[in-house]
């Protein structure tokens, strides 16, 4: 067993100090997962969102997670919230919001266009992989491990308590249902 899992075995039974050591030692892998999970979700402060997820690990604390590959999965499904709970605010903002009004450049327009377009395609990619999740729940779970965790399929396989084939099977499977669903919704 890995210095992780026996940390997250001893925060499961209350010891505050291995979670804090397990989350020290993550650290650089939540601030990877950070920076791609938003690399296209308009200049997303990578170390705010770090520290966003990391308050929403902590409420739920070591429970359930087994771990460095689950922990880097439930964390990646909260930076995928964190994230499209921005890109909403972001649009709500362009329609009014609570800001002042004021006059824009050519290039302060165009900076804004472009953040509000990779908002609202971060929300279509949210409801796509929510229709996909009524479908089947297990794809967006590899989806999530993959591409918002960076997982390798090793550890795609290892977070989700699944053979190695079946989660290629599944990451294949995945890509093509949110591609199809992506396709219909343009």
């Amino acid at each position: 067993m890995g210095e992780i899992t026996v940390l997250l075995g001893h925060a499961r039974g209350g010891d505050g100090a291995a979670w804090d050591r397990v989350v020290h030692l993550l650290y650089a892998d939540l601030k990877r997962l950070a920076r791609r999970a938003s690399a296209g979700s308009g200049g997303q402060d990578v170390t705010a969102l770090v520290h966003d997820c990391y308050l929403r690990l902590d409420r739920g604390g070591a429970d359930g997670i087994e771990s460095r590959a689950h922990f880097l999965s439930v964390a990646a499904m909260a930076m995928r919230q964190l994230l499209i709970n921005h890109a909403r605010d972001r649009i709500a903002g362009k329609r009014g919001g609570q800001h002042a009004h004021t006059t824009l450049g050519k290039a302060d327009l165009d900076a804004a266009r472009a953040a509000y377009c990779e908002a609202e395609e971060m929300v279509m990619i949210d409801a796509a992989l929510k229709r996909l999740g009524d479908a089947d729940a297990r794809l967006v779970r590899v989806l999530e491990c993959r591409l918002f965790a960076g997982l390798s399929e090793e550890e795609t396989a290892l977070a989700l308590g699944l053979p190695l084939r079946s989660a290629q099977r599944l990451w294949q499977q995945a890509r093509e249902r949110l591609r199809t669903l992506l396709d219909q919704a343009a």
